[in-house]
């Protein structure tokens, strides 16, 4: 089995977050649904998980200092 590079978990996420934002004016249910699935297939843990700051040190340790 094939480990998701670093970057790609990121890009997941920040597609995650953006479709998150497009949700609100939009129905973009499928579209998160597929990556929160793919995440999930990929990683083993779930995005909301990894976004109660639990795993983004993890994911964001080299690209800022204010994520614990």
């Amino acid at each position: 089995m094939i480990k998701m590079k670093k970057s790609e978990k990121r890009k997941l996420v920040a597609k995650w977050k953006e479709l998150k934002i497009m949700s609100k004016n939009h129905d973009v249910s499928e579209k998160l649904k597929e990556v929160e699935h793919r995440y999930y297939h990929e990683t083993g843990t779930r995005l909301e998980e990894v976004l109660d700051g639990k795993g983004l040190h993890d994911l964001y340790r080299h690209t800022t200092k204010l994520i614990k």
